[in-house]
């Protein structure tokens, strides 16, 4: 195996779903199953550890003992059709999380796997409105033809956020000032009428100005 191949493990209660993902990934570039297990508690006994596990439908215990495992995290996909928010949300923020339909196809698992190894949040666009939208009495106030548009910069330094990067992490990418970086991060907090950075690319997902 070379260090450009993610070692993947799968976990799933049903083991015919396990032998289905084992079998999606058997046969794609640059990924290997390592393992599948049928809960999270099992995955301690896959050696070597997995670059980045994708789980089944998870409970909220499971899915928080997944997030919590490890410094950094651990890189999920989750594959749920009905994902919960109060789960879900904890786990976007932590990073290295992408949440997908429960039957993906190969190349947006892949993708997914691949998002999530490089420390992203990524979000299926069938799943992104009911985890990302605003309590109603907002909704108004942030559609999108109430959200001022983000000029280029803007939307680059907003992309540089859901990578949670800082002021100053900014400021050295873009070869300007921090001062000029914190201007920028205003503006965007003004134009999607964020509260706090997390908001902002909440709402940038949900408006398409962030990929996922």
């Amino acid at each position: 195996m070379t260090p450009d191949v993610l070692r993947v493990a799968v976990v799933s209660a049903s083991p015919a779903w396990r032998d289905r993902l084992a079998a999606l990934l058997g046969g794609a570039r640059g990924v290997e199953c390592i393992g599948t297990a049928g809960t999270v508690d099992e995955l301690g006994r896959l050696t070597p550890m997995p670059d980045a596990v994708i789980v089944e439908a998870p409970d909220g215990e499971s899915l928080e003992t997944l997030v919590q495992s490890g410094s950094p995290p651990t890189p999920l996909v989750i594959l749920s059709d009905e994902p919960d928010r109060n789960t879900a949300l904890p786990a976007l923020l932590a990073g290295s999380v992408a949440i997908l339909e429960r039957s993906p196809t190969v190349s947006r698992l892949l993708a997914a796997v691949r998002a999530a190894a490089s420390g992203l949040t990524a979000v299926a666009p069938t799943h992104a409105a009911s985890l990302f939208d605003s309590p109603a009495s907002m909704d108004g106030a942030r559609s999108a033809e109430w959200i001022q548009p983000l000029t280029p910069r803007e939307l680059q330094v907003l992309r540089m956020l859901s990578d949670g990067a800082a002021n100053k992490s900014i400021a050295a990418e873009l070869q300007i000032s921090e001062h000029t970086a914190k201007f920028h991060v205003s503006q965007i907090l003004a134009k999607l009428g964020a509260e706090s950075r997390t908001e902002a690319v909440a709402i940038g997902i949900r408006h398409g100005f962030v990929m996922v």
